[in-house]
């Protein structure tokens, strides 16, 4: 038997014992709907077609109780929800390339002479320190864990501070991170690797300065 685009296939008859199980109404309802849309879609001219996408929204994305169900959507007017679900479902797709979606892209931002943001980050004169104890005073016992439970109590009511060395951690660091490169931090432990991407990413510990 001849298929509407052309293509022949052949019809098999299946017993229930079979794993190809029967298509619901709904399921064939919503292709038969899909197919439509296409359809109205490829009569329309070339420069408004290229405008227009076809959505799938499931009832949580649709805030409805009707379902799934697939919505025509113009791209050139898309609000930050639908915005997202349009990159989520053209990422998500395994029968399609990312990268031609992404030269997509790009070739549209070059045709109008759009560049992509950049970001280099600096830092200059990075220096960091901090109190710690040392000796028998900084071995995990668990002496030491209740003396410290203690000593942070007193610290707060500013009774007494206790007394701890200044260790520096990094000592006047400079660089540049430039955009498109990768960067690779290396070094030994407790050289203060963590603290650099820490302190460049502004979530240093309170107790650091």
């Amino acid at each position: 038997m001849a298929a509407s685009n052309g293509s022949e296939y052949f019809e098999l008859d299946v017993e229930a014992q079979e794993s190809f199980g029967r298509r619901s109404n709904a399921e064939s309802v919503a292709e038969d709907e899909q197919e439509l849309m296409w359809a109205a879609l490829e009569k329309l001219p070339t420069r408004k077609r290229t405008n227009l996408a076809l959505v799938k929204r499931t009832a949580e994305e649709s805030d409805d109780s009707v379902g799934e169900r697939t919505d025509t959507v113009d791209v050139r007017k898309l609000d930050r929800n639908t915005r997202q679900l349009v990159v989520d479902r053209a990422m998500a797709t395994s029968e399609q390339d990312n990268y031609k979606l992404l030269s997509g892209v790009k070739e549209r931002l070059d045709s109008v002479g759009l560049e992509v943001p950049k970001v280099e980050v600096r830092y200059e004169d990075i220096t960091i320190t901090a109190n710690v104890n040392v000796g028998s005073r900084a071995l995990p016992t668990l002496m030491n864990s209740v003396r410290d439970v203690f000593e942070n109590i007193f610290t707060r009511l500013k009774i007494f501070r206790p007394k701890k060395h200044s260790l520096t951690i990094l000592n006047n660091i400079n660089g540049v991170v430039k955009p498109g490169r990768m960067t690779l931090l290396l070094g030994p432990p407790g050289s203060g690797k963590t603290t650099l991407l820490l302190a460049l990413s502004g979530k240093l510990d309170n107790g650091l300065k």
